[in-house]
């Protein structure tokens, strides 16, 4: 189960004895979804949540014991971390013809998923680059504007901001898309690849090289592999 956000209110009733036991049920399912949308409204919840009556997830709030009866709504965090997460990848991207920061993307499930306020409670999302440079601008491997690391500095901030959410960097293969320039996904890469020896200073805010460049031996970074891309992977504590 979730461990997201949970509306907790208790409903005390005044009732006198003209009150059917239907329309008592009826008044009862009444206030508690008057709290739960006025949360949503007030954006302290989510639009995405699970109710569970009396411990039956998905029961109407009018099948409610009238006596210590419970309501419960469990609010997903998924959805909200995903918008942020990816607005701060966006917002943290070099921009110089503007490719790479329109090239992120969010998958849910293994899917784009272009509803970004409807994503599904219990699911797994990626957001990634898929320019054909992503991971050299993640690892390092080219000098840049800003930073590198994008995804994981998001990683760091997006579990600090979201509790309820578990974040990791991993570098993923990807499949059927292109990039903002229509580049085909995934990039075939066209030579070994290269350990460049820069490294980037946090402290002084400099690039320096550590070693001269030589030719990765590494199994998925020679000639002909598909690229891995950097992709931060979301999901929801349990």
């Amino acid at each position: 189960m979730s461990t997201g956000q949970t509306l907790r209110n208790q409903i005390t009733l005044l009732t006198n004895q003209s009150l059917s036991s239907p329309a008592l049920h009826a008044l009862v399912a009444q206030q508690c979804r008057g709290l739960r949308d006025a949360a949503i409204a007030g954006g302290v919840a989510s639009p995405i949540f699970r109710t569970f009556v009396d411990g039956h997830e998905g029961a109407a709030e009018e099948t409610a014991s009238l006596n210590n009866g419970i309501i419960v709504y469990k609010f997903s965090m998924l959805a909200q971390a995903a918008n942020w997460a990816l607005s701060e990848c966006q917002r943290r991207s070099p921009v110089d013809s503007g490719n790479y920061r329109k090239s992120w993307v969010l998958l849910v499930n293994g899917k784009a998923w272009p509803a970004l306020d409807d994503i599904p409670a219990g699911s797994e999302v990626w957001i990634t680059n898929v320019t054909p440079y992503a991971r050299k601008i993640e690892v390092g491997g080219q000098k840049i504007r800003v930073p590198p690391g994008i995804v994981e500095a998001v990683r760091q901030s997006t579990q600090r901001k979201f509790a309820g959410v578990t974040a990791f960097r991993a570098f993923k293969p990807l499949q059927g898309t292109t990039d903002a320039r229509g580049n085909p996904v995934p990039y075939v890469l066209k030579g070994s690849g290269i350990a460049s020896g820069i490294s980037y200073d946090k402290k002084n805010k400099s690039w320096s090289r550590k070693h001269p460049a030589y030719t990765s031996r590494r199994p998925d970074r020679q000639a002909g592999e598909h690229m891995l891309y950097p992709t931060l992977v979301l999901t929801e504590k349990v």
